[in-house]
């Protein structure tokens, strides 16, 4: 019970049985213990369980917001975060700048606290592995792809991770992330992006044929009309 006073944390916990709590019990005229699971680590469990896809590294799991480099861009990105926190407003963040200047650390900081506050489903995906996996399940198992197709459109929280980088196709633009980003601009919910590219950039690398073009477009259109404007992170190597 004194140890479990002095928590070091569930990940430092040495005890004999990790992760549950004695607990001191009177029945029947008798004084037993019972052991209980540790509500931190039932806390822990509820957390996680917020993401349904969740492609970044366990070790980000614990960074809060208040650990965010205070730069002009991350100030505004948290801004922009906050009133989706606190007042509901689910502007897109879209988050451009050079390798390693943190937008998946940002956008990673930003998902962990929605979790912690209840905020799920929520599903982190690095876009050049989950698109080329989506486009592989519609020629295998095509109730399947419907189905993880329904969760990024429909979950409440969405990081659409390194974005620009994915195999590209016409059936993937239109397929997939036309209906990915439309639907969830139409239903207002919250999305960030990251990417290498501004939106005038996913336009050309989209823009595959004269018709694409007209769809590429439409994407651009969509994701500035929701999210504004870019936020530039820089070249500088934080992360």
């Amino acid at each position: 019970i004194n140890y479990c006073r002095k928590c070091p944390g569930i990940s430092k916990c040495r005890k004999a049985n990790p992760m549950l709590c004695t607990k001191i019990v009177y029945q029947g005229g008798v004084v037993d213990r019972q052991l209980v699971p540790c509500s931190k680590f039932l806390d822990r469990v509820m957390f996680e369980k917020q993401f349904q896809i969740r492609d970044f590294d366990d070790a980000w799991l614990d960074k809060k917001i208040t650990e965010l480099d205070p730069s002009k861009p991350r100030k505004t990105a948290l801004e922009k975060y906050v009133k989706y926190v606190k007042e509901g407003v689910t502007d897109w963040i879209y988050l451009t700048g050079g390798p390693n200047s943190g937008r998946s650390f940002v956008a990673a900081t930003f998902a962990t606290d929605a979790a912690r506050r209840g905020f799920g489903p929520i599903n982190y995906i690095n876009c050049s592995k989950r698109i080329g996996e989506l486009y592989d399940l519609n020629k295998k198992d095509k109730e399947k792809f419907s189905r993880e197709m329904d969760k990024l459109c429909e979950c409440k929280v969405l990081v659409l991770d390194d974005f620009g980088n994915e195999y590209k196709n016409d059936f993937v633009r239109d397929a997939i992330l036309f209906q990915i980003i439309s639907t969830r601009a139409s239903k207002k919910l919250f999305t960030i992006v990251t990417s290498d590219f501004s939106i005038k950039d996913i336009v050309t690398l989209y823009s595959t044929s004269k018709a694409g073009e007209v769809r590429a477009k439409q994407i651009g259109t969509l994701i500035k009309s929701v999210s504004g404007k870019e936020i530039n992170l820089g070249e500088l190597s934080i992360y």
